[in-house]
């Protein structure tokens, strides 16, 4: 079994109603606010970016809490499906980035059609959507993980354990969130330079994905009523 096809498979029927929900609810507030003034912030920022951390994070959970047992109990190895799992989330979090970019450019090309983009608009500029992708996608990776972290602590350790354990895997979120986070007008808000923000945020990933497979790797698989 591929088991990132089979996820991607899976989460189509969740993933299209919530893409549509959400460009519906950006299409109405972009709406109302260019009704009473020119705006000089981007609304898909704020809907895309809040999506990007608290979505993927849920579906990290769910990975963990749901589509492990289910896939483990269909004769795939924990090996396979943390691999399977892994690229899925890839493409999950390359994929929304990328949507958070274009979602921006179409935003301003339409306001600026209409002739209601304010002065401070964020730009979009090839250095400007570059600089968004480049703070979207760790974030992405980091809070999806964060998810999955926080679900093994409680799929596998007592629910006292589960809470501690919780507390450590939110790391790679808080440390993606406080170094690479974004705000409406496309600026990043941490104190340290890209470079060195993207490294930490990216070795805080890498060591909660390390702890994530030695967590899974030989964890018991309690079967379900019925």
């Amino acid at each position: 079994m591929n088991v990132s096809t089979a996820l991607l498979r899976l989460y189509r029927p969740v993933i299209i109603p919530f893409a549509s929900i959400l460009v519906l609810v950006e299409l109405v507030g972009v709406t109302w606010v260019a009704s009473v003034k020119r705006p000089d912030f981007s609304m898909w920022l704020v809907l895309a970016g809040s999506a990007e951390k608290y979505w993927l994070l849920v579906i990290g959970i769910i990975l963990v809490s749901m589509n492990l047992r289910q896939f483990v109990a269909n004769g795939v190895t924990r090996h396979e499906f943390l691999a399977g799992s892994a690229v899925y989330g890839l493409v999950l979090a390359l994929g929304w980035s990328v949507a958070l970019v274009l979602g921006h450019v179409v935003e301003a090309l339409l306001l600026g059609a209409a002739g209601r983009r304010g002065d401070g608009y964020p730009g979009i500029g090839p250095i400007d959507l570059l600089d968004q992708f480049g703070h979207a996608l760790p974030l992405a990776l980091g809070w999806m993980l964060s998810g999955a972290l926080i679900a093994i602590g409680f799929f596998r350790w007592r629910a006292w354990l589960g809470l501690i354990v919780m507390v450590g895997g939110a790391i790679p979120a808080a440390v993606a969130d406080g170094l690479l986070a974004y705000n409406e007008f496309g600026d990043g808000v941490g104190r340290l330079p890209y470079p060195a923000a993207l490294a930490i945020s990216i070795a805080a990933t890498a060591l909660g994905a390390v702890a994530l497979h030695r967590a899974v790797s030989d964890t018991p698989i309690r079967r379900t009523a019925g």
